[in-house]
């Protein structure tokens, strides 16, 4: 018996060194808490518009860290009753738990269940690795009582609480809340707090979005929990597992309309602060964008994009599907329409809005029309709601091809994109219209006049489709829209509105490539002697050719570099037609020149960059250069203005408010543009395809790219006071010229205009007396009149 005694007493005592010796070696080796103690998670960077309203975020966790103190009760109940019911109880181990995973682990042979407390999942998730083995479970356990003994429970369950996965990329119980119910924590209802709590074991198995029917079990097991930990009432949870999850299982990313935006941001603030920071730091990013702005934008751009796509004509369906074929055609497009209930049928409740794009199966055409299969509902395509899908061809104005027989663009099997119009046929059911992704791209980019701060930045039409900025990234040939630095360097090297040149046939050789350039005007004629400001506000080719070879190329190259233009600048005379390139970004700049009265802004995006405990890193301000003098500007921005009230600018008349802008376009109407500006904002706007290629038939600036701006400011001024441009500076004078032949306009002539000159500059000779049919002078006008600042030289009414 004493033998027997003394033998269990060495196997004891064997088993307690062993235990001993284990717990030292691991000890040795355990990380420092020192992590905890001072505890700072990666941290998502926040940008913010210019009212400082949250637009995005960068990170590789988004998280949002709160104090114990904001998470109801409630909620945490919830979590303690699913992961951790005694937890105030434990001294970060539960030892019963640990036994039951132990049994389980030893019955799969492998280890399946962990038995960890929330002490030991949060050591796990700061201090060690996720393998799933025995010797980081010993290391965890140790952790666990050593993070007990030296941090309170409200304190360990703070981390846990903002530190654990939620799925949906979603880190910290706050975040999770914004991201499955657009809430805080402390909003939650009990039904909401129980789904998130049986989240952090299995984020991905009990995803409300991918998994419904799980999460439902999961979050009902949880209120079963709570109920028999007397956390709540049998009632209280009968009511919360009746609720439905309150998340669209089809929940998709939501368009993202300061996407090209944020990434322009990203680009700058990657390059400046490093991944880590970036994406870890908790950074805050205060920006210039002003997000109604930004949304007026992208709408604009769509929609002018989207009008140009239907007079380009049809592409044709995204696929033919042949008879055979057609089950498996519809049951992809159930999928696609988002009518993944196997249970659903024709019915007369279309689960679609107005407007939306959905995918659609041709079951018969005739000549007026096509219905439609679009996975288990019925719909009918009229002939008037595909018209504009004549077969592509840049060669045919659009207006000589309209579709009047619907069997000319579709067939039975066609494959086809549409939109729901929220009405219906008394026959023929619910009604839609053709539809398709425009493949011709867009930018648009609008800054503050005065300060040169970015309001507003689209890069092209989605996104999501393609990363390019076309803003910022694409170089593309101005065109005419170059014209206006061209002016520039007239009025201040000799020339004046009022001046002359030839508009006549001229023949350029060019050694280079032995051909000859015969430049020519818009509209294939001539109009012999032709003033500066018609020859800008008619934009004509062969004036400003001209005009470019008496200033010489090297004084306009110049001028062209002091508005910020210094790449690709060719040394020949195409440049006076804008055949460099530039970036919708450097030409908006350099078109506030004329808005500032000669202060060129230099665009920026960043007002102030915050760590994550507020501390200033950097702070953006205005930057502006003076490219010309205050007169020189004065007459440009005037000449500007004529060319929207008398010119190719004229549908920005349509803005109801001052205004000067340009349009550009370039050969074969490869590029469309139209630069304006009004007192405070200059917005730039190119349209164009990415593998260059014609838009089509008269697809100018004026008809591609004016009406995209014109829509975007319309609204980006709706309800501000219209501000008029500033009085002529000291250094300008108005004077009454002929409006053709630019000389002093004789008494009693009614075609004229008021234009603008450096004192001293004006014409000194008058034009020729011109009298009425019956011999009688013309009605004369005040010396000195001059017309309203926002009708810059405006005929009289009569004229």
């Amino acid at each position: 018996m004493k033998l027997l005694f003394r033998s269990s007493m060495y196997t004891a005592l064997a088993g307690l060194i062993f235990i001993i010796a284990v717990l030292a070696y691991f000890s040795i080796k355990l990380p420092k808490l020192n992590s905890i103690e001072d505890y700072k998670p990666s941290l998502p960077t926040i940008v913010f518009d210019r009212n400082n309203n949250e637009i995005t975020r960068f990170f590789t966790e988004n998280r949002e860290l709160i104090s114990i103190d904001q998470v109801p009760k409630m909620v945490i109940d919830a979590i303690l009753a699913i992961e951790d019911s005694n937890y105030y109880e434990h001294k970060g181990l539960d030892y019963i738990g640990i036994f039951r995973a132990f049994l389980k682990n030893i019955r799969a042979h492998k280890v399946v269940q962990g038995g960890s407390t929330i002490t030991q999942q949060v050591a796990k998730s700061l201090l060690l690795s996720r393998e799933r083995t025995y010797t980081r479970k010993i290391k965890e356990a140790i952790l666990a009582r050593r993070m007990d003994k030296r941090f309170s429970k409200d304190e360990i369950l703070e981390i846990y609480l903002n530190q654990i996965y939620f799925g949906f990329g979603s880190y910290g119980i706050e975040a999770a809340a914004k991201n499955y119910f657009k809430k805080h924590v402390w909003e939650l209802d009990l039904h909401e707090a129980a789904l998130l709590a049986g989240l952090p074991k299995a984020p991905s198995a009990y995803s409300p979005t991918r998994n419904p029917q799980e999460a439902i079990k999961r979050r009902n097991l949880v209120l079963a929990r709570m109920t028999e930990e007397n956390y709540i009432l049998p009632q209280d949870e009968a009511d919360a597992a009746s609720k439905p999850l309150g998340i669209d299982p089809n929940n998709q990313p939501e368009d993202d309309p300061v996407a090209y935006f944020a990434e322009y941001v990203r680009r700058y603030l990657y390059d400046k602060y490093g991944e880590d920071e970036l994406y870890r730091g908790g950074l805050k990013i205060y920006t210039t964008l002003d997000i109604d702005l930004q949304r007026a934008a992208v709408d604009a751009v769509r929609g002018g994009l989207v009008a140009l796509d239907r007079r380009q004509g049809f592409r044709g369906p995204l696929e033919f599907v042949s008879s055979e074929n057609f089950p498996e055609a519809l049951e992809s497009i159930r999928v696609d329409n988002g009518l993944i209930d196997s249970a659903y049928t024709i019915t007369d409740e279309v689960p679609f809005s107005d407007g939306q794009a959905v995918k659609a199966l041709v079951l018969r055409v005739n000549r007026k029309g096509a219905e439609l299969d679009l996975g288990g509902i019925s719909g009918y395509l009229p002939v008037e709601e595909m018209k504009w899908a004549r077969r592509t061809n840049p060669n045919v104005e659009y207006v000589n091809d309209v579709v009047k027989d619907a069997r000319k663009a579709l067939s039975v099997g066609s494959m086809i994109k549409v939109k729901y119009l929220n009405r219906k046929d008394p026959e023929r059911g619910e009604l839609f219209a053709l539809d398709q992704d425009p493949v011709v791209e867009g930018a648009l980019i609008s800054i503050d006049a005065p300060t040169g701060q970015i309001l507003a930045l689209v890069g092209g039409f989605d996104y999501r489709k393609s990363e390019f900025n076309r803003a910022t990234q694409a170089r593309r040939q101005p065109g005419s829209a170059f014209k206006p630095i061209v002016y520039s360097a007239a009025m201040d090297n000799g020339f004046t509105p009022s001046s002359i040149i030839i508009d006549s046939p001229i023949i350029y050789d060019d050694p280079a490539v032995e051909l000859k350039w015969k430049p020519s005007n818009y509209e294939e004629r001539f109009y012999g002697p032709t003033t500066l400001r018609t020859g800008i506000t008619k934009s004509r080719n062969v004036v400003t050719i001209k005009l470019v070879q008496k200033l010489g190329l090297q004084t306009v190259i110049q001028y062209a570099k002091r508005f910020g233009l210094e790449k690709d600048l060719p040394e020949d005379l195409s440049l006076a037609l804008g055949s460099l390139g530039v970036t919708p970004l450097e030409l908006t700049s350099a078109y506030s020149v004329f808005a500032n009265l000669g202060l060129r802004a230099t665009p920026w995006s960043i007002r102030k960059v915050e760590d994550r405990g507020g501390m200033v890193l950097e702070q953006g301000g205005p930057e502006l250069v003076r490219t010309l003098s205050e007169d020189t500007a004065y007459i440009m921005q005037n000449l500007l203005r004529g060319v929207v009230q008398h010119g190719t600018g004229w549908r920005a008349k349509a803005l109801g408010r001052p205004s000067g802008g340009k349009t550009g376009t370039t050969n074969d109407m490869i590029d469309a543009w139209y630069m304006g500006f009004t007192p405070r904002i200059v917005t730039g706007v190119w349209v164009g395809f990415d593998e260059e290629a014609s838009l089509g038939v008269n697809e100018t600036g004026s008809r591609a790219a004016a009406p995209i701006w014109v829509d975007f400011m319309k609204k980006a001024l709706k309800g501000r006071t219209a501000l008029p441009f500033s009085p002529p500076p000291p250094g300008v004078e108005m004077v009454k010229v002929d409006l053709k032949s630019g000389l002093l306009a004789v008494p009693g002539s009614t075609k004229f205009i008021y234009e603008c000159f450096k004192i001293g500059t004006g014409p000194r000779q008058y034009a020729k007396s011109l009298e009425r049919k019956d011999g009688s002078a013309r009605r004369s006008y005040t010396p000195g009149y001059i017309p309203p600042s926002d009708l810059p030289g405006l005929l009289p009414r009569d004229f």
